[in-house]
């Protein structure tokens, strides 16, 4: 359950670091053209390509976890993680008895990330999702005349 659990967490925070700030240096390389081509429909299928869902799938997934855990726990009661996560918390050097506190802490954190992911939001759901590949000159145009009417919109309302 250990190796389970450390493959879990590193995946997470991977898929974290790749939405988060891998991504968007990688569409500014001319060469990752390749790659993207390949990722986008794992992209959109897992997360709409909004980093914003990816965050709260992940949330989702670590309450599902949890959730399952506690049910399981109610009929099997020699299940018990707190070895695994004595560990964890053992490896980042938290006391024991600040524990608490950094679970809490990365919650908010996690709120944090969420919170400013939705000041990055741009575009609808519907146009970040969809592909590049598949757009046709028509629907670049629009999305090309929509960004630039929100750009206008927002210095207008900023005053600047």
């Amino acid at each position: 359950m250990t190796l389970f659990t450390a493959v879990l967490f590193a995946l997470v925070v991977l898929a974290l670091v790749y939405a988060l700030w891998l991504r968007p240096w990688l569409k500014c390389q001319a060469w990752a053209s390749g790659f993207f081509a390949w990722i986008e429909p794992i992209e959109l299928r897992l997360y709409k390509k909004s980093e914003t869902i990816l965050v709260g799938r992940l949330l989702e997934f670590g309450g599902l976890f949890v959730t399952v855990y506690d049910s399981a726990a109610t009929f099997v009661t020699s299940l018990d993680l707190t070895p695994l996560t004595t560990r964890a918390l053992d490896a980042l050097a938290i006391p024991p008895d600040m524990r608490g506190l950094a679970v809490t802490a990365f919650l908010a954190f996690l709120g944090r990330v969420i919170t400013w992911l939705r000041a990055q939001t741009t575009k609808p759901l519907e146009l970040v999702a969809a592909s590049d590949a598949n757009l046709s000159v028509a629907a670049s145009a629009a999305v090309a005349q929509a960004d630039a009417a929100k750009d206008q919109a927002v210095r207008l309302v900023s005053g600047s």
